[in-house]
């Protein structure tokens, strides 16, 4: 068993957030009292390896978190120089806006891969004393009198059947005086704890899928920091998606797509929307000549205000996407990871409330005034937009009240089909890979020999689910996880992404999502 004062579960913004604030501010505390004895565990092979973002960033989280030089030498190659908003109605057809709103403008915000950013805090906080360990998927919270008192790891080195192999690995207990769950989006530890504490917000937390690919491109016919943010075509009138464009330098160029998982239609294919997104003239100008080198995929907690959970529990604190904290109209989410980790640290060290410091933040401010843009999409896009517009003039306070809707969750918003389309077909390209090749480019890696870490609950319900929904975990997969093979359904895990898609979306809420042994999956290393 090993003792620490301070756990962190997950090595992403929040997380690492959490723990350089936890030593820069027990040294400026100072008073002789010893520095708290700071751990992160991470289930990726390194730091960085399981973050995915956009990322157009919003500086203002580094604030009063690093120095300003250590600002100055964030591993970014960009800054937006030039922005545009612009609705596709085609593939051969679209509108720029005319203005970006200014709520919406990102004008000098740095852009790149947040994984690099991620890194370089890993490595900060390693100076300052903090203890990361990859490769360890922490896999259940030991409680005590219903006090959470620590955490422990998943076994390695287990067979497909369970047994011990010869590079078995026991799990460990790791006790804390307190817990920081910072596992990201769709946590599993994270959405357990809410559950048997009773912490759920107002209404169930809802996500979009986001898909990415990172496109290299011939050197002088692109510009760094010139971004391009669109919606309307592929997705249809009453789904929220949308896209983006980024130029992180002259050479690379970022493209995805995200498409709300409250979507109707069962037979719909996030991975082929955001390939026919790629296949617009107002999109595909910007990697002309170009070839994917990179790709990956997480889900996004777009909820909002009214979908964030009560943050902490005795014994632990809940900090980041975990906690649902983005800001829904922009879809920006990395300040506010930053700025609830460093609430989560000023808790520790006071003993102040975190619930009340995380609300004292300027991030909360934003999360409140957008609080009912996303439920606004569900009546339809040309409705969500006038919603946006009046948070925006209004600075939140119009509509006064909730507006209703996603009170079930995604997985029931997906209706019956009798016929499932063919989705368009794409000749393969140098830009439009097809999924397998592009979770290749992932890096994605799993010991096969290991038992299987996504399961079928009941094969019962997925013959159900085949038969009223078309198997749509066959569609909704952006990693082809889950496939048809004369009429059975295999799994293939070793593809898996882990943006759990498939544990939010299933219509039967059939699939268990569990942890595969630590240090698999993807490997990203600038997404």
């Amino acid at each position: 068993m090993i003792e620490t004062d301070v756990l962190i579960v997950g090595a992403g913004p929040a997380g690492l957030a959490a723990a350089i604030a936890l030593k820069r501010g027990a040294r400026q505390m100072g008073g002789g009292a010893a520095a708290p004895r700071v751990i992160v565990l991470d289930k990726g092979r390194r730091v960085g390896s399981h973050v995915l973002s956009g990322a157009i960033i919003d500086p203002s989280g580094f604030n009063g978190l690093l120095t300003d030089e250590e600002i100055a030498k964030l591993p970014i190659e960009a800054h937006v120089v030039k922005e545009s908003f612009r609705t596709i109605l085609g593939r051969k057809c679209s509108v720029k806006v005319p203005w970006v709103p200014p709520l919406m403008s990102s004008k000098g915000y740095p852009v790149g891969s947040l994984t690099k950013v991620v890194q370089y805090l890993g490595g900060i906080a390693e100076r300052e004393g903090v203890e990361i360990y990859t490769g360890y998927a922490v896999t259940e919270l030991v409680e005590k009198d219903g006090v959470v008192i620590g955490a422990r790891t998943g076994e390695k080195g287990l067979d497909k059947t369970g047994a011990k192999k010869s590079n078995y690995l026991p799990s460990e207990e790791i006790r804390a005086k307190t817990t920081v769950l910072a596992e990201g989006g769709s946590g599993i530890l994270t959405e357990r704890l809410i559950v048997a504490k009773g912490l759920q917000g107002v209404r169930p937390q809802t996500y979009a899928l986001a898909i990415k690919e990172l496109i290299e491109v011939p050197a002088g016919t692109q510009t760094a920091g010139e971004v391009m943010h669109t919606f309307g075509w592929p997705s249809d009138l009453m789904t929220y998606g949308g896209g983006f464009v980024y130029h992180v330098s002259e050479t690379q160029v970022m493209v995805g797509y995200a498409y709300a998982l409250d979507y109707a239609r069962a037979d719909a294919d996030p991975f082929e929307l955001f390939r026919k997104f790629k296949s617009s003239g107002a999109v595909s100008a910007h990697f002309k000549g170009g070839k994917t080198v990179a790709y990956g995929a997480k889900v996004i907690p777009e909820g909002g205000f009214y979908s964030v959970p009560k943050v902490q529990a005795k014994g632990v604190l809940i900090v980041g996407d975990g906690a649902g904290l983005l800001d829904s109209l922009r879809i920006k989410g990395v300040h506010i990871a930053l700025q609830s980790g460093k609430a989560a640290a000023e808790s520790i060290l006071s003993g102040k409330d975190y619930a009340e410091l995380l609300q004292q933040t300027p991030a909360w401010s934003e999360i409140k005034r957008v609080r009912n843009v996303r439920a606004s999409f569900h009546y339809g896009v040309p409705f969500g937009i006038a919603a946006a517009g009046l948070a925006w003039l209004t600075k939140g306070a119009i509509p006064w009240f909730r507006v209703p809707g996603l009170d079930e969750g995604d997985a029931a918003a997906t209706k019956k089909v009798s016929r499932v389309r063919k989705p368009e077909k794409f000749e393969p390209g140098p830009t439009m890979p097809d999924r397998l090749t592009d979770v290749f480019m992932s890096g994605t890696m799993h010991e096969e020999n290991q038992p299987c870490h996504l399961k079928i609950m009941d094969s019962a319900k997925c013959e159900e689910c085949r038969a009223q929904f078309g198997a749509p975990c066959t569609r909704f997969c952006p990693a082809e996880v889950y496939r048809m093979e004369d009429g059975n359904l295999e799994i293939d895990f070793s593809n898996c992404l882990h943006c759990k898609t498939c544990r939010i979306k299933c219509p039967m809420s059939n699939i268990d999502w569990t942890f595969p042994q630590g240090g698999d999956g993807p490997r990203y290393t600038r997404m």
